[in-house]
């Protein structure tokens, strides 16, 4: 079985072969730099020059031959940087710094960083002509979906399944955080509704154009699209179900409604945190996958009551072993637990293993490949009694 036919079916909610695997297709399903440089030299493989996709989260793109080692089936379709701003990493001394396309500016530690944070926001103010007035980066430019649909094919030949991720794409929540301040966003979600229904179309129109031409370029190709929208506190909703059902939902649903009226692509939805409480809304708006399955969130701890509970409605996209496990468990404790999830999960297809959100920096290489060993070993079907 080739891994596309592979995800296919798992996405169909059949049995195929084995359970398919994930690592490095999406900016949520991969691995820190250092975990990565370590992995390499576990697997035997030469060192190479790292080239980081996502400055924030310091990921590095995962080289063929890792992918090939692993027993990885999917492939990320990612689109390029607009034609008008440029990465700068700038040294500020004890740190890096850049400014991104929004306008924000993030900062990196020299010592002991790991990501970069936001810290300066250029939306000051919440009103109406603050939005008519702020530089909104341009979905249409050509020069983000130049070479997209090239190397999306190439992967499409050699039989792997393609996962989705256009520019711009959904994160309707995260943005106002981004450039408003985290703090500020949800002040202003508080009191000032008509200025946040106000952003979340400006985001929506963005989005819905970047969709557009994206699939314009590979729809006809990938298997899966990716969201984006943590919904999610370690113990609860990050805003009220009624607040979400009202000014989110709607919007979300259109982003869902459009993937689908363009392709045949199945819409993955990345949402952190203990999102139980909603996943009757992502049913009824039309997701058809979860991810990460934080399974050390309120809600999502019983693997198998949430297989059995929405296993027919969802497939589940992560959810491998819990992040405090990978941190500070042994590489036993690895195994088992992976070897859990998966048993929870496989049943009936609707499973694809990756980690909870990306492996981070800071784990050893073992754990990483005691993971995905066992995703080979505890995930052959015909399932066992």
């Amino acid at each position: 079985m080739i891994p596309r036919d592979r995800v296919i079916a798992t996405l169909n909610h059949e049995e195929p072969d084995r359970v398919p695997i994930d690592l490095g297709s999406t900016i949520v399903t991969s691995i820190g730099r250092d975990s990565y440089r370590q992995l390499r030299t576990l697997l035997g493989l030469p060192p190479r020059e790292l080239e980081i996709v996502d400055v924030v989260q310091q990921l590095p793109r995962v080289d063929e031959d890792v992918l090939e080692a692993l027993g990885v089936d999917v492939r990320g379709v990612f689109p390029n940087g607009p034609s008008t701003w440029k990465l700068d990493i700038k040294d500020e001394g004890d740190r890096w710094s850049y400014v991104d396309e929004w306008g924000s500016r993030l900062e990196m530690p020299k010592q002991d960083g790991h990501y970069f944070d936001w810290v300066e926001f250029p939306l000051k103010e919440s009103t109406l002509d603050a939005l008519a007035t702020f530089a909104w980066p341009n979905p249409d430019d050509p020069a983000r979906y130049a070479g997209v649909r090239a190397r999306a094919q190439q992967a499409y030949d050699a039989g792997y399944a393609l996962v989705g991720t256009p520019p711009l794409g959904s994160d309707l929540l995260a943005m106002p955080q981004r450039t408003r301040g985290y703090a500020e966003s949800m002040l202003d979600l508080a009191a000032d509704e008509a200025f946040v229904v106000a952003f979340l179309d400006r985001l929506l129109d963005i989005a819905l154009r970047a969709w557009r031409h994206f699939l314009d370029e590979v729809g006809d190709l990938i298997q899966v699209a990716v969201t984006f929208e943590d919904l999610g506190t370690q113990i609860g909703p990050l805003i009220s179900p009624a607040q979400y059902r009202r000014i989110l939902k709607p919007r979300q649903r259109k982003i869902v409604d459009y993937i689908k009226s363009r392709s045949k692509a199945k819409v993955f939805l990345h949402s952190c945190g203990a999102v139980a409480e909603f996943i009757p809304d992502f049913v009824d708006i039309g997701i058809d996958i979860l991810n990460p399955i934080q399974v050390t969130a309120v809600g999502l701890e019983d693997t198998a009551k949430l297989k059995r509970e929405w296993g027919k409605h969802l497939t589940f996209w992560g959810g491998a072993c819990a992040t405090t496990t990978l941190a500070f468990g042994t590489v036993e404790d690895v195994r088992t637990e992976a070897a859990q999830r998966v048993r929870d999960l496989m049943p009936g297809g609707g499973f694809v293993f990756a980690a909870v959100h990306n492996i981070q920096s800071d784990i050893p290489a073992e754990k990483v490949v005691a993971l995905f060993e066992t995703a080979r070993e505890a995930g052959e079907y015909p399932v066992k009694a």
